[in-house]
């Protein structure tokens, strides 16, 4: 009875044992998978947040901060785009203002234009016509800047140097900036005017300049065109020469006596005899 319970206990005892060494077993087991794939499962995550804490390198287009100031390009008026404007002032052309003087659109222009002031028949411009058409071109510019409708700033600054430039107080280029030149013309035409010594201009003074620049600019525009006229019109001749000269009776010289004058006698008239007889 005892050899029995003795050799149930120890079965008991060895069959503990086992399941004890293989729970170790299966724990240290577990604990190394476990460990390995939790290294595993660790070291990805830290290579994923070292991955995303890294700056990864990507072009990145910014716009800078600094604006760039582009200016339009200030197209250069030639003379010979000013004889295409003078010419299309006045109705004789109507192609593109190139300054292409040889064109076909320019030379019929330039032929029309001797034509009808008595200028000639040909296609080509004299020396004084040339400096008249290039001076009235840049007439026909001025006109169109001081009518030119517009409150920016561009628009108006042009108006304001047109009209100082045509009155004779601005000297600078006509670009719309108003700038010391320009303020100092405006102080100069106010002084001029009796407006003060102000650089600015209020608009009764703004007004009175434009409209004063547009009718001095209107008078040289006819005068411009009046004086092509006149190239063309023959020399006028006075009374005084067409007359011949009649002799003079006192002597041109010295030694030259003087034509003697000839004065003509009248013959008096006879009376008929008086009949007295009846």
């Amino acid at each position: 009875m005892r050899k029995t319970s003795t050799k149930l206990l120890i079965a008991a005892t060895l069959i503990s044992t086992q399941s004890v060494f293989a729970d170790f077993a299966d724990g240290l087991v577990g604990g190394l998978v476990g460990g390995a794939v939790g290294s595993v499962i660790t070291n990805e995550v830290y290579n994923s947040n070292k991955k995303s804490s890294q700056p990864t390198y990507r072009p990145v287009h910014r716009k800078s901060s600094h604006k760039k100031h582009v200016r339009k390009s200030t197209i250069r008026i030639s003379d010979e785009m000013k004889i295409q404007k003078a010419l299309a002032g006045m109705g004789f052309y109507h192609g593109k203002i190139d300054g292409e003087v040889n064109s076909f659109e320019t030379r019929t222009a330039i032929k029309e234009l001797n034509t009808a002031y008595g200028i000639g028949n040909s296609a080509a411009l004299k020396p004084e016509e040339k400096d008249t058409l290039i001076y009235l071109g840049t007439l026909f510019i001025f006109d169109r800047y001081l009518i030119a409708r517009g409150s920016d700033n561009r628009t108006k600054g042009k108006r304001i140097q047109t009209a100082l430039k045509v009155l004779g107080f601005y000297h600078g280029k006509i670009d719309g900036a108003i700038g010391p030149g320009t303020r100092s013309a405006i102080a100069e035409y106010n002084s001029a005017k009796g407006y003060g010594t102000s650089a600015a201009l209020d608009f009764e003074s703004e007004y009175q300049l434009i409209t004063q620049a547009r009718e001095a600019n209107d008078k040289n525009i006819n005068d411009a065109i009046n004086s092509l006229k006149a190239m063309g019109r023959p020399p006028v001749r006075t009374q005084q020469s067409t007359q011949k000269k009649q002799p003079s009776a006192t002597p041109t010289s010295d030694n030259e006596p003087a034509e003697p004058r000839v004065i003509k006698l009248q013959t008096p008239q006879q009376t008929p005899p008086v009949n007295t007889y009846q």
